[in-house]
């Protein structure tokens, strides 16, 4: 599936010249505008910012919330109530389920950062690629290891998957990366 990065794309218009049946410059980005066409492969190689990828992989995101409406805000991901899990395939990313959170009961010597919390979390996410919050706290060392850590600042888990399909190309090559820092979507 064809993605053109919004976070990457600086509207040069380099891939219009090469592909003017399939992209077009929208709010000054590129974007789709034929998913057919058969010019994607040349604007793919030409474009200057990396921006336009071909992307086959499909990948699992778990969002912290404690409403089903929000992303988890007032703590970090990890003390989220429930993780919903989506998967992302061919451009669209589909509600598969809602997990709980088996809660690290933390008596209080421990602090965050306490290994014990990230396999707690760890442990309710084991088939997942990409773990999804608003904060992360000093786990996320541990936890980028198994996961793409990804920060997003948008609330509503709604705009949030928006959001995550406008930056798709940033997530998997984060995915791809054998020593992983975290990704902050906007």
């Amino acid at each position: 599936m064809i993605s053109i990065s919004k976070n990457k794309c600086v509207g040069c218009g380099i891939c219009i010249d090469i592909c003017p049946e399939g992209i077009e410059i929208l709010d000054g980005r590129a974007r789709i505008k034929n998913k057919n066409a058969d010019c994607f492969k040349n604007a793919t190689i030409a474009c200057p910012q990396e921006a336009i990828k071909d992307i086959k992989e499909e990948l699992i995101f778990a969002v912290g919330t404690d409403d089903d409406k929000t992303i988890k805000s007032d703590d970090h991901v990890g003390m989220s109530r429930y993780f919903q899990v989506w998967k992302y395939s061919n451009g669209k990313l589909d509600f598969q389920e809602k997990r709980e959170n088996v809660k690290y009961k933390e008596d209080e010597e421990r602090i965050h950062g306490d290994s014990g919390k990230a396999k707690a979390t760890s442990s309710v996410l084991e088939d997942i690629d990409v773990l999804v919050g608003k904060m992360f706290g000093p786990n996320i060392v541990r936890l980028r290891n198994k996961f793409v850590c990804a920060v997003i600042k948008e609330l509503e888990i709604e705009k949030a998957i928006e959001i995550i399909k406008e930056n798709i190309n940033e997530i998997v090559e984060e995915y791809d990366k054998e020593e992983r820092s975290g990704i902050i979507l906007k």
